[in-house]
């Protein structure tokens, strides 16, 4: 449910902030796309299996505890990292200067639109190789994969990337550079 955390911080900013509606729409929008792709993504490919592995992990090893760890260790330090990721998506919706699009909000656009493609695509060929069971057990080195070992996180990165230049195109935008440098730390190296 992680990318519909992103989708209703979005909307809720695009509904009360009093930026420049230009801007408001397209980063309500691109987050609004991303959000349900990769919710619809990641619930077919998690349908039926069952509980996360490190849910029972914790469970196990936490006991009795297990409702206060899993407030503070799950839900809390997930909502934190979701509101402080989301700056980069709340900060251009807020700010009213400049009234019209510029050349930033060009740049992230397509910026965020390779990183879509390269992520949809690279979650659409890594299912097609997996439902093969001529594969079991095998590396997927095709299509995108042949270029990279995680395609699909290449074009996560790029998608915050975009996101980064659209608010870096606002007064006070530039601080949001510790979005995309969240996500791209946890996907290098966690």
């Amino acid at each position: 449910l992680g990318g519909l955390g992103f989708v209703l911080t979005a909307w809720l900013t695009c509904s009360l902030a009093d930026g420049y509606p230009g801007r408001r729409w397209l980063v309500t929008v691109l987050t609004t796309l991303w959000g349900l792709r990769l919710c619809a993504y990641l619930s077919f490919r998690n349908w039926g299996k069952g509980e996360d592995p490190r849910y029972g992990k914790w469970r196990e090893a936490s006991g009795d505890g297990f409702w206060i760890v899993s407030l503070f260790k799950v839900f809390w330090l997930q909502a934190l990292v979701l509101w402080v990721i989301s700056l980069v998506i709340q900060i251009p919706q807020m700010s009213p200067q400049p009234a019209q699009l510029t050349a930033w909000d060009g740049l992230g656009a397509a910026v965020w639109l390779i990183g879509f493609v390269f992520e949809s695509v690279a979650d659409w060929q890594l299912h097609r190789f997996k439902a093969d069971p001529g594969n079991k057990g095998q590396v997927m080195d095709r299509g995108l994969w042949r270029y990279s070992r995680h395609p699909n996180y290449f074009g996560e990165c790029l998608i915050w990337w975009g996101m980064f230049f659209i608010a870096i195109g606002v007064p006070g935008g530039w601080w949001t550079l510790i979005s995309p440098a969240i996500i791209t730390l946890v996907l290098l190296k966690m």
